[in-house]
């Protein structure tokens, strides 16, 4: 067969980009990745959980960096589903949780800016639990009761380990965001500012109800040995309050298929795919440990002492505007708030969108007046 010299020419090109092994691979994806690190310290011997404090149970802080050691620091955290790996990074070059707007090139670029993140603390690997001397006394070790200021020292044991004096901005999207600004009054003097996106200082009675019927779930599924389905079932009740109705209603349309006789819809399907990918990777005892967390966020934004600018959506329901700007008003640092407009609602905080990437460059750029 005659091959066209033009075509031998972009075929031999090709050959030549192509990595021949797989450690050549993984040098080629390297090279355009930002530099990773992980590790694991210790909370000091005395720390213990502002509500737990008759608990005797070692925690430790594992977190993750990605960008350049000399570039300016970022904390990231996510919501409760969220982990240290925030992107793709030379130590783990798999996609994070905020693939979309953090890494090289993103909004959040890697190549300029540095992150670090970490598991929160009650999430597997983070605790190491002991019998407590007088059970009576004190919450028991198999739950935690842990609060968004727990999680902000565990941030600040973070830094103090890394040497890092003063990070440039600790940005946090919905419980981070609560972590977020427990950092700015635990630990003023360990950041710049502040970024709380879709979080405010406290919960609402509507949020919190649903929470703790998800917990109610999880809870009967644990007394019925069964509670991956739990937290499948409470996962799937979570990802109808992520989204807004106009979004699920342009996503999915109103008709249904029969299955063993009885009619099935296609957000109910999905709905099930969430709950179910979700409980392969996240326990029971973590998803109740940390949901709980949400709702005991109790903050006073009075007491914030760094900058805080804050960006939620009009279509969020966990956290509508009206609480936003309630915590935007009590703030006696200066804070600048943006309302935007998407119909993913709660999760649009993962998503690419203009105006949303500008209020976070704008956040990141800006002095604190």
């Amino acid at each position: 067969m005659r091959v066209a010299p033009a075509r031998v020419g972009r075929l031999l090109r090709s050959w030549r980009r192509e990595p021949r092994t797989r450690a050549e691979t993984e040098r080629q994806v390297n090279a355009v990745l930002p530099e990773g690190r992980r590790g694991t310290v210790a909370m000091p011997a005395e720390w213990s959980p502002e509500l737990m404090a008759g608990i005797d149970s070692r925690f430790r802080v594992r977190y993750e960096l990605a960008g350049p050691e000399d570039a300016p620091l970022l904390v990231a955290m996510g919501g409760i589903s969220a982990d240290r790996h925030v992107c793709a990074n030379g130590v783990d070059p798999a996609p994070g949780w905020w693939r979309k707007l953090a890494g090289p090139g993103q909004t959040i670029d890697t190549h300029r800016w540095r992150l670090l993140a970490i598991d929160f603390l009650g999430s597997p690997g983070t605790f190491e639990s002991m019998e407590p001397a007088d059970p009576s006394k004190g919450p028991s070790p198999d739950r935690m009761h842990l609060t968004p200021g727990d999680q902000a020292d565990a941030v600040a044991v973070a830094l103090d380990y890394l040497g890092v004096e003063r990070a440039h901005r600790m940005l946090g999207a919905s419980y981070g965001g609560m972590v977020a600004l427990a950092m700015g009054i635990r630990h003023r003097a360990r950041l710049d500012g502040v970024v709380p996106i879709g979080a405010a200082h406290r919960g609402h009675p509507q949020a919190i109800g649903i929470h703790a019927v998800q917990r109610w779930i999880v809870e009967f599924a644990l007394r019925h040995g069964r509670g991956s389905e739990g937290v499948a079932l409470a996962r799937a009740l979570a990802f109808t309050t992520y989204k807004s109705a106009e979004g699920l209603d342009a996503r999915f349309p109103h008709v249904w298929e029969w299955e063993d006789g009885a009619p099935v819809y296609a957000v109910g399907r999905y709905l099930e795919k969430q709950g179910r990918e979700f409980a392969n990777r996240f326990d029971a005892e973590t998803y109740l440990t940390l949901s709980a967390s949400v709702d005991l966020c109790d903050l006073r934004p009075e007491e914030l002492g760094v900058p805080a600018w804050l960006i939620g959506w009009e279509e969020d329901t966990l956290v509508p505007p009206w609480l936003l700007r309630q915590t935007a008003s009590r703030i006696g640092a200066p804070s600048h708030l943006r309302i935007l407009n998407s119909d993913a609602g709660h999760d649009a905080f993962l998503l690419h969108a203009p105006d949303y990437e500008e209020a976070l460059k704008e956040s990141l750029s800006r002095s604190a007046g």
